[in-house]
């Protein structure tokens, strides 16, 4: 219509039953006028794809007249054409106008109509209102054959719902099958002959039935010619003839079929080599031309015969002996009335000759007709009921039988064995071509089944057709791969359906004397609900059971809840077992429902304001049964857990399901018993939505709870409470006295569980948790295991919350109790009586409160790599800033030690090595002094806290650095050190004294030098270490030659020296110049390529946070975990990044420094409890902290701390003694 959308708008429809439907419309703006364009409005509607189905025409010719009478035209008409609405061609509904926009087009003018109608006038034209009686289908359709072997798809609908059928749709099918056996009673009559002569029971007010002539004459000529290749058409005419002369059809004369009404049935050859007769005609009553009736459109079908097998089946099962009898040509026994039978006529040739087409028409019932089968049931009950009560019957025409297996109602009768079995002659053929819808529906059809017994083979194809229907095939495309394959895998052990027999007589092996009872079990599955009877007898010796009717329905399209699907299969199984009881006349007998469903046997026995889906369902199934009838079973134990989940026909054959559950066959005392615990989620989600006013209500916690250390205290505390509180109540005599018994224990730790609960769980949570109150109030979760022989408090554990205050000490408790057990331990123990929510992670953060596991599980703390101090990047001299370490020791021939000291630059990373016989102070300053000799004297020395470096560090500050500076430029020696315990601070020397170590111990292996001999190796080592590459080292010969220490160090590579004399002044100036030069371009180079490949972090970590006041446990890696002291922290040392490098510790022992990377935190700040005690308060004692120190091998060091930092002052021991400051720190410049 090319209309502009003015907007979207989402709906909630609500629809009639309750139901509601959300959905979103686009909205258009709209002009509507009248046929005389003399009024107009504007309304805005909405998009749909259908509105409604096609409202029926006025065909009442009484109304139309009346209407042409007023001169009245309706409301419904084409603006394009002068069409009014007793029109022929139908018009769907384009616009629903609400009530809103309806009530302003009303003029208030009203015309009554008869017998029901209103003819109403709106300013858009008249509209006619009411009731009127639809007599016959006004729409034209096509006739698409969905045939399979002469069986359509309803055929399979009906079969599976046998018995067990809405009862609203009985009902209405009821009165009319009422209604055509009163007609049927009516004109029934018997002529001279004593032959029954019946009327056709044509449908009131049925529309004009053509005569149907040229589609006759079409498939007469069809019919021919396939009679002609298949060699039968001899053998089709003397059908005829034969009938011609017993009366059964009647030549008509060509001048009389003109004068009256008359209907040309076609016909077609039907050939079966096994029987009699080889080939026989078959006439169509469903054949039409289109947008015309066909004959078995305008008859009355009556009662569906197929629905009576199953009643006839289980009266055959019954008897102990079986009869069956059959009446030859059963329909053309029956006549017709006269009148009736030129709707029965029919075009033949004689002999296939060209030539006048014979008109021939029945005179007896034909077998092709709707109403045929009614019509010959009808007759047979009314002779029945005419029949004499002396005739008896004879057995003797059964005794011929020469099969010995019979069919019987579509199955096969064994007569020798008194079984039934499946017919799978039809099913041994073989289909050739794709695997398609139409197959697999043609496959199923064939196994007929009115007992049920195969319905777990049968239900494997249904749901591959229902998948189908979902995917939108049609009946001829071929199914994906997947589909075909387990087609074919279920059509492949078919053929172990031949040995599926079951007994005929289900009473055979019944004592006179037996007790007998009936079983209805239900299931239901995600693709399917089922249901099976079980007839139980039990005698003095024997017990034995035997299934009398199943079924099984596949899921709705519609996905619905597991619930919902085992209430529809209680729903059929009341159906069923109402129906085959009643045929059976067993009413008497005692009657057991099963489900394994607790949530739908909740629904049945309680008499509570249900939602509609289920409320319908159990109303019908209480007015069927008693609900008190319907008891639990396990899923294991339920033998409708078959049908409903399916199984190929192998597995079928070996599980004999059909002779019941072998728990049945034991005493009655021995059945399983278990108790009724719903989903109250499930349960309370079907029930009708009120609106209730509640007024919400808090318990406040009790005041002791949170002032109590431990949950056994805060049980025994509330025991004596409520001992004191029942001895005050009683008298003096009665009270009770002594310690504590177990049921104040348990009595009260109920109590607290129950008080925690009223805090936590207000009832608007969603725990996804099948919960229950108990009798003691508590609440508590229904497991898996409920069905278990076990304790309750282990099948049913109390529901706990996570954060409160009482369950993290209940925890704890249990944690102690357990000689501090981990998590999964402590977990599995708490769940034998309690369900906490988010236990583990809870479990995990009341264990790491604990001090005990702490000591043994914290980790240590961590800090982000730091920037490399500025001693470090910054331009410097060679050897300017030092970093010195000594190594060792080694051994000399003459069994003396010595030691290396290593000096490191470090900017330029070179090494300058000197060997000590000592680790003197002396030594030291000596080797310091030759290394100041040949290499400078640094401005910035960086150590350990070794005493021989210490005590070399106080003679430097003996001397007058001022003095000298005075008299000559001279700096103070600047001395860092270390924090103890932080060997990485000192990364830049401790990975060149590993590289020493590594060549002397290749070098020298396990030999001993003379003193001369080790220093030449350390020489000689030291220019290895010197020479190694600073920057990465390439392949290519026309790159760079890499970086390296030496560089550095030498200024030429030439180890001999010129003639000096030989030079003169101005080379020697054109020397330096160039010396120079290649200075500066060293210096760029180690820019760009060392400093640049430092730029990066190589380690990111978690900052850990840690204050002032926090317990932790000081790690030593030469002292067992378990010797580890306590200590408290007093004072954090910030780095310059802000970043926590090192803390000062007070311990039992007096306080010392040390790196956070030494601390185990134990989560306990000075706020709580603790071991360690808090130190005095004390005056700072000022010192000097180091401007920063390495962190890893050539990698960044610690930035500065703050310095001229007041760590610790002057203050007294316990005992009052005046304690010494801390020598070392003294030293930290």
């Amino acid at each position: 219509m090319k209309l502009k959308c003015v907007g979207e708008q989402t709906v909630t429809h609500g629809l009639f039953g309750g139901l509601k439907r959300r959905e979103n419309h686009k909205k258009y703006s709209i002009e509507l006028r009248n046929t005389e364009n003399n009024f107009s409005c504007n309304v805005e509607v909405m998009d749909q794809n259908k509105i409604c189905i096609s409202l029926p025409k006025l065909k009442d010719p009484k109304n139309i007249e009346e209407l042409k009478q007023l001169g009245i035209f309706a409301s419904d008409i084409c603006l394009n054409e002068n069409l009014c609405l007793y029109e022929n061609d139908p018009k769907e509904i384009h616009i629903l106008l609400g009530a809103d926009t309806a009530a302003r087009l009303f003029t208030g003018e009203i015309k009554n109509l008869s017998p029901d109608l209103i003819a109403m006038n709106t300013k858009l034209g008249w509209t006619v209102i009411g009731r009127s009686r639809i007599t016959e289908n006004d729409s034209s359709s096509t006739l698409i054959s969905l045939l399979v072997n002469d069986v359509n798809i309803s055929d399979l609908r009906r079969l599976d719902t046998l018995n067990i059928n809405d009862p609203a749709e009985n009902q209405s099918r009821k009165e009319l099958e009422e209604a055509a056996k009163e007609h049927f009673e009516r004109s029934v009559k018997r002529d001279n002959e004593g032959r029954y002569i019946v009327s056709l029971p044509w449908i009131h007010d049925h529309p004009p039935l053509p005569d149907g002539r040229k589609i006759a004459e079409r498939r007469l000529n069809s019919c021919i010619k396939a009679l002609e290749r298949a060699e039968k058409l001899v053998d089709y005419d003397d059908v005829f003839q034969d009938w011609q002369k017993e009366g059964i059809i009647e030549e008509v004369d060509p001048m009389q079929e003109i004068k009256q009404g008359q209907h040309f049935l076609p016909h077609h050859p039907v050939f079966k080599e096994n029987s009699t007769t080889k080939v026989r005609p078959v006439f169509d009553g469903s054949a039409k031309e289109r947008n015309t009736p066909s004959i078995n459109d305008c008859l009355e079908k009556g009662p569906n015969l197929v629905e009576l097998i199953p009643s006839l089946m289980n009266r055959f099962r019954v008897g102990k002996y079986g009869v069956i009898a059959d009446i030859k040509k059963a329909f053309l026994q029956i006549g017709l009335q006269e009148r009736d039978r030129p709707y029965l006529r029919f075009l033949w040739k004689d002999r296939g000759r060209e030539g006048n087409i014979k008109i021939l028409q029945h005179k007896r019932v034909v077998f092709g007709i709707s109403s045929s089968p009614f019509l010959l049931g009808a007759t047979l009950e009314l002779h029945l009921k005419n029949a004499p009560d002396h005739l008896k019957e004879t057995a003797q025409q059964l005794m011929r039988q020469e099969d010995l297996k019979v069919p019987v109602l579509g199955l096969l009768w064994n007569l020798p064995k008194d079984t039934m079995s499946l017919d799978m002659k039809g099913l041994m053929k073989e289909d050739k071509g794709p695997t398609t819808k139409r197959k697999i529906l043609s496959t199923v059809h064939r196994i007929f089944d009115p007992i049920g017994f195969s319905c777990p083979v049968t239900l494997e194809p249904k749901c591959l057709l229902q998948e189908c229907w979902k995917l939108g095939l049609s009946w001829d495309a071929e199914l994906p791969l997947l589909i075909t394959e387990r087609f074919e895998r279920w059509k492949m052990k078919l053929p172990k359906l031949n040995a599926l027999q079951i007994p005929r007589c289900v009473r055979e092996d019944f004592a006179e004397d037996s007790k007998l009872s009936i079983h209805v079990f239900c299931d239901a599955s995600q693709s399917a609900y089922a249901t099976c009877i079980f007839l139980r007898a039990e005698s003095a010796d024997n017990t034995s059971c035997q299934i009398i009717q199943a079924r099984n329905r596949v899921a709705p399209l519609k996905k619905i809840s597991i619930p919902r699907l085992e209430l529809l299969s209680c729903t059929i199984g009341a159906r069923l077992a109402k129906a085959t009881i009643s045929e059976l006349g067993l009413e008497k007998i005692p009657i057991f429902y099963w489900s394994d469903s607790m949530n739908a046997l909740y629904w049945i026995k309680r008499n509570e304001n249900w939602a509609t889906f289920v409320y319908n369902r159990v109303l019908e199934i209480c007015k069927l049964i008693n609900p008190e009838d319907w008891r639990h079973i396990s899923e294991t134990l339920n033998p409708a857990d078959l049908p409903s989940r399916g199984s190929n026909a192998e597995e079928l054959v070996k599980s004999l399901w059909w002779e019941g559950p072998n728990w049945l066959r034991r005493p009655i005392e021995d059945w399983p018993v278990s108790e009724t615990i719903p989903d109250f989620d499930v349960v309370n989600s079907e029930k009708r939505k009120t609106i209730v006013s509640v007024t919400n209500t808090t318990t406040e916690q009790l005041e002791y709870f949170s002032k109590v250390s431990s949950f056994r205290k805060m049980k025994r505390i509330t025991a004596w409470i409520f001992r004191f509180y029942k001895n005050a109540k009683t008298q003096k005599k009665e009270r009770k006295g002594g310690t504590l018994d177990l049921e104040e224990v348990e009595a009260a730790e109920k109590f607290i569980l129950k008080q925690v609960q009223s805090q936590c769980f207000s009832g608007n949570e969603k725990l996804n948790l099948q919960t229950f109150l108990d009798s003691d109030g508590l609440l508590r979760v229904k497991t898996k295991i409920s069905q278990r022989s076990d304790v309750p408090t282990f099948r049913f554990p109390i529901l706990l919350p996570s954060k409160h205050a009482v369950i993290g000490k209940l925890i704890f408790e249990k944690h102690v109790e357990l000689s501090h057990v981990g998590i999964q331990i402590l977990m599995s123990s708490l769940r034998e009586n309690y369900w906490i929510l988010k236990s583990r992670k809870t479990i995990r953060q009341v264990i790491r409160t604990c001090v005990i596991c702490q000591r043994f599980a914290s980790r240590p703390l961590e800090v982000v790599s730091a920037p490399l101090p500025e001693d470090r990047v910054r331009d410097a001299y060679v050897f300017e800033v030092v970093g010195v370490d000594l190594c060792g020791p080694l051994y000399l021939k003459n069994k003396t030690k010595c030691w290396a000291v290593l000096f490191t630059c470090a900017v330029y990373r070179a090494v300058h090595i000197e060997l000590v016989t000592s680790l003197s102070t002396d030594s030291f300053i000596l080797a310091l002094r030759r290394f100041i000799s040949r290499r400078g004297r640094p401005d910035i020395i960086y150590s350990d806290n070794g005493t021989n470096l210490v005590g070399t560090s106080n003679e430097l500050k003996s001397v007058d650095w001022g003095k000298i500076q005075e008299y000559a430029s001279v700096k103070k020696i600047q001395w860092k050190f270390n924090p103890p315990s932080a060997p990485w601070w000192g990364g830049f020397w401790e990975r060149l004294i590993g590289m020493l170590k590594s060549i002397l111990r290749k070098v020298l292996g396990k030999a001993s030098l003379q003193f001369e001999e080790l220093c030449t190796v350390l020489c000689d080592a030291e220019g290895i270490i010197n020479s190694r590459p600073l920057t990465y080292l390439s392949e290519d010969n026309e790159d760079l030659v890499a970086l390296t220490p030496a560089m550095f160090l030498q200024d030429v590579k030439e180890i001999g020296v010129p003639d000096i004399d030989q030079i003169d002044a101005k080379r020697m100036n054109k020397r330096f110049f160039y010396r120079q030069k290649l200075c500066q371009d060293l210096r760029k180079r180690f820019r760009i390529e060392y400093l640049g490949h430092l730029r990066e972090f190589s380690k990111i970590c978690n900052e850990s946070k840690i204050k002032e006041g926090d317990i932790v446990l000081i790690g030593d890696s030469n002292v067992k975990r378990i010797n580890w002291p306590l200590g408290r922290v007093i004072k954090l040392y910030l780095g310059k990044d802000k970043k926590v490098r090192l803390v000062e510790i007070q311990t039992k022992s007096g306080s010392f420094l040390r790196p956070i990377q030494r601390l185990f935190p134990l989560e306990i700040s000075q706020s709580e409890k603790s071991a360690v005690p808090r130190p005095p308060k004390s005056d700072p004692l000022s010192t000097m902290i180091p401007d920063g120190a390495p962190t890893s091998s050539d990698s960044p060091a610690v930035p500065d701390v703050n310095p001229n930092v007041n760590v610790c002052s002057r203050r007294r021991s316990r005992y009052g003694r005046l304690l010494k400051p801390i020598a070392l720190l003294d030293s930290f410049i």
